[in-house]
């Protein structure tokens, strides 16, 4: 097993991969504004975005930037194209504060496997609510709520104050099992704490274009967070350990 203190780093001690991750979206975005033009840039976007689309073009016959390789990395590496710096600074506060407790608990390689499984199925369920419209993906907001969905698993025990201190010591104690969640007053608390949240963000950003669909993404992406926790978790659960 992974030493608990392999994942800490003294900077701001946060886990390595959670700084490579802010690093990595910081420097795309940094280069894609500053050093391409405006056509360089939209065409790096439409390379590694995700966007339904790509695949109508590409079965078509028709060219689409990164052709079919895009269309095999591009349901991942959209997480890392925040549209703007706003967004970026949001987007990796988010991270930082979600995905910590996460990172910690499962280690930096299934870390990277569950993000890349809530990244994919986040693309997938992007295209079945947008269709092939001319839409597209940008961003890691549907794995952080995936993220935050695992981290409430196993941070109820630390109540809201766990989110603000990104999971403390949390991290170290059993997971409920899901359907011991629906009965623990400080897993309530913290799902209706983070679904006002999310509305009330909705209702601030609406003038941004935020619509009905991504409130549901983010929905979705909380369940699909804490459905996934069990397949990556090592540690044992509440009902393990008292078995």
């Amino acid at each position: 097993m992974q030493g608990d203190n392999d994942n800490h780093e003294p900077m701001f001690n946060l886990p390595r991969v959670i700084m490579v991750f802010i690093l990595l979206s910081a420097g795309i975005f940094i280069g894609r504004t500053w050093y391409l033009s405006g056509d360089g840039a939209a065409t790096f976007l439409l390379t590694f975005c995700f966007t339904p689309m790509r695949y109508h073009y590409l079965t078509t016959g028709d060219g689409f930037p990164g052709g079919w390789a895009a269309g095999l990395w591009s349901p991942f590496t959209y997480v890392f194209l925040s549209p703007t710096l706003q967004s970026l600074i949001f987007d990796m506060l988010w991270l930082a504060a979600f995905g910590t407790a996460v990172a910690r608990r499962f280690g930096p390689w299934r870390f990277v496997l569950f993000t890349a499984a809530a990244a994919a199925i986040g693309a997938g369920l992007f295209w079945l609510l947008t269709g092939s419209g001319e839409t597209v993906l940008l961003g890691p907001n549907f794995v952080v709520a995936a993220l935050l969905g695992a981290a409430i698993r196993f941070i109820y025990s630390a109540g809201l104050a766990g989110i603000l201190t990104m999971g403390g010591d949390a991290w170290r104690q059993p997971a409920l099992g899901i359907v011991e969640m629906w009965s623990n007053v400080r897993v309530l608390q913290l799902l209706g704490f983070i679904f006002a949240a999310n509305a009330l963000f909705a209702i601030l950003y609406a003038s941004s274009g935020l619509d009905g669909r991504a409130l549901l993404q983010n929905a979705l992406g909380y369940i699909v967070g804490i459905l996934l926790f069990s397949l990556f978790d090592p540690r044992p659960t509440v009902t393990d350990r008292a078995g």
